[in-house]
C-alpha cells in the first residue's frame, strides 16, 4: 500500500469532477439542488488528489517529450517514430495541458490553499499545494512559455483567460515558493505536527515534524534555484541569485522531492505503464554512450539480446536496443526523483563556474559524483564515477552540465539546461538538425481561447532562451 493508498486519489479526482457544473435550462431548487449529494470534498482528499497529478504532469508527455527530443530515449516504433523526427500535431500537447488546468491541477490546487489559509491548523497542507503547484506551473512555463496563469484555474468562471509572460509566471512561482517556505515556518512553529495527518504527504510524511518541514523548505530552495538558473541566459545576474537559494536547498539525498509510485494498477512509475502500454521506444545512443566508463550505465540500463549495452541513435529507429533496467528505472515502483540534492549540486558548481570560480566549481562537480556514488552503492558492486582534474573554461562547463545530464535521467529539467548551455552536444541525423525548444499550444486552446499567441511553432524560441 503505498500511503493512503493511491485508490484515494482517483476517488478524490473523481469526486472533484462531480463538482464541475454548467448551466441548464432546468433550474429551481426541486430540480438542481439535492440534499444527499456531496457539495465540498474533504481537505485531506483534495490534497491526495493533487499529488499523483503532479507526478503524471512531470514523468508523462512533459517529460516522454523532452527526453525523447534530448535522447535520453528513442522512439523506434509507430506514432514515436514521428517524435523521433520532430513531426509533432498541436493535438499531442493537449493532455498535459489539461492536467495543469482541470481537477487536480490548478483548479483544486486553489481550492485546497484557500480553505487551509483559512482554517486553523493546516499551514502544512497550504504548503504542501503550494509546492505542486510551483512545480507543475514553472514546468508548464519553461516548455510553453507563455501561459494562463494568473486568470487560470477558474473553470466555468473564466473559459478564455489571458496568457501571462513567462517571465510574469516565474516570478509569480518565486514568491509562491516564498510563501510555502511561510507556511513551513509557521506549522513549525505551531506544533501542527500533533494535527497534521502525515500519510497525506506523499513526500515527507513519514519525517513528520521538525524534519518534515525542513525538508519542505530545502526543497522550495532548491527549486527557486532552478527558476532563476533557467532565466541565467537573459539575467547573468541570476547565476548569484540562484547560488544563494541553492546553498539553503537540499542538504543529502535523503531530502529528494520524489514521485511515488506502487505495484498496484494504475499506480505505478509512468515510464512502466508506458513500456507496458506502448513499448515504442528504446534507450538513445547519445546517453549510453556518454555512460560508456560509468557503473550508472548498468544501473539505468538492461541488456540487448546479444547481453550488451546498446542505445538507439537519432532517427536510427533501432528497436532492438537497450530499455530500461527491470530493477530500477523499469520497476513498477520506482520512486522517480522530482527535485533533487543532485540538481542542487549541479546548480551551485554552475553558478561557481558562472562567477570564476573554477577550483570551487571542480571540487563541487566531484563531490556531487562522490555523493551519487554513495546514494546508489547498493547497485553499484563497489565501483566507481570517473572523476575530473584540470578542468577549466568551457571544458569545465561542458563537464558540469553533462554529468547534469547524466543524473537527471528522464527529468525535463534537462532540456532547460541544453537551451541555456548547449550541453550536451547533441548528434543529430541530417533530416532534422534542429531540436525543438518549447511545445505547441494545444488546438484545443486555439480554437477556445482567442487570447492564444498564434504563429509559434515548436523550433521558436521562448523568452528565457534567446538566440
Amino acid at each position: 500500500m503505498l500511503k493512503k493508498n493511491l485508490v484515494i486519489f482517483s476517488a478524490a479526482l473523481a469526486l472533484a469532477g462531480l463538482l464541475v457544473s454548467c448551466e441548464d435550462f432546468l433550474e429551481g431548487p426541486m430540480l438542481t439542488e439535492d440534499p444527499n449529494r456531496v457539495t465540498e470534498v474533504p481537505l485531506y482528499p483534495l490534497l491526495a488528489g493533487i499529488q499523483p497529478v503532479t507526478y503524471g504532469f512531470i514523468e508523462g508527455d512533459v517529460g516522454i517529450f523532452a527526453c525523447v527530443w534530448m535522447q535520453h530515449v528513442a522512439g523506434t516504433e509507430h506514432q514515436y517514430q514521428g517524435y523521433e523526427q520532430y513531426l509533432m500535431t498541436a493535438d499531442l500537447f493537449g493532455g498535459p495541458w489539461q492536467q495543469i488546468y482541470n481537477e487536480g491541477g490548478l483548479i483544486d490546487m486553489h481550492e485546497v490553499i484557500e480553505r487551509a489559509d483559512t482554517t486553523t491548523n493546516m499551514r502544512t497542507v497550504a504548503g504542501i499545494a503550494r509546492m505542486h503547484e510551483a512545480l507543475i506551473v514553472s514546468a508548464a512555463a519553461d516548455v510553453w512559455g507563455d501561459i494562463p496563469y494568473s486568470e487560470a484555474g477558474q473553470g466555468m468562471a473564466n473559459m478564455t483567460p489571458a496568457f501571462d509572460d513567462q517571465l510574469a509566471v516565474h516570478t509569480a512561482m518565486l514568491d509562491l515558493l516564498d510563501e510555502a517556505i511561510a507556511d513551513f515556518t509557521a506549522a513549525d512553529a505551531d506544533g501542527e505536527d500533533d494535527v497534521f495527518e502525515s500519510d497525506y504527504d506523499f513526500a515527507f510524511g513519514d519525517k513528520q515534524g521538525k524534519g518534515q518541514y525542513d525538508l519542505w523548505i530545502a526543497v522550495a530552495h532548491t527549486l527557486r534555484a532552478r527558476i532563476l538558473l533557467n532565466w541565467a541566459k537573459v539575467n547573468s545576474g541570476n547565476y548569484a541569485l540562484a547560488l544563494d537559494e541553492a546553498l539553503q536547498g537540499i542538504i543529502s539525498p535523503d531530502g529528494n522531492w520524489q514521485a511515488q509510485h506502487s505495484e498496484t494498477l494504475g499506480e505505478e512509475f509512468v515510464y512502466r505503464q508506458w513500456d507496458d502500454e506502448r513499448p515504442y521506444a528504446k534507450v538513445g545512443k547519445q546517453i549510453v554512450d556518454m555512460l560508456a566508463d560509468d557503473p550508472r550505465l548498468e544501473f539505468y540500463f538492461a541488456t540487448d539480446d546479444t547481453g550488451a549495452y546498446v542505445g538507439s541513435g537519432h532517427v536510427e529507429f533501432n528497436n532492438d536496443a537497450s530499455w530500461l533496467n527491470p530493477a530500477t528505472y523499469n520497476a513498477k515502483d520506482w520512486a522517480f526523483d522530482l527535485v533533487t540534492w543532485e540538481e542542487n549540486q549541479f546548480i551551485i558548481a554552475e553558478c561557481q563556474y558562472a562567477a570564476g570560480n573554477a577550483t570551487e566549481a571542480l571540487a563541487t562537480l566531484n563531490e556531487t559524483l562522490n555523493g551519487i556514488e554513495d546514494r546508489w552503492s547498493d547497485y553499484f558492486a563497489g565501483d566507481t564515477i570517473p572523476e575530473y582534474s584540470g578542468l577549466t573554461g568551457a571544458a569545465l562547463l561542458e563537464a558540469i552540465i553533462n554529468e547534469k545530464y547524466k543524473a537527471l535521467y528522464l527529468n525535463p529539467q534537462v532540456w532547460s539546461d541544453w537551451k541555456r548551455t548547449g550541453y550536451p552536444v547533441l548528434t543529430l541525423d541530417a533530416c532534422c538538425p534542429e531540436t525543438p525548444r518549447r511545445f505547441d499550444y494545444p488546438d484545443d486552446e486555439e480554437n477556445t481561447n482567442p487570447n492564444m499567441p498564434l504563429g509559434l511553432t515548436i523550433f521558436d524560441r521562448n523568452d528565457n532562451d534567446p538566440q
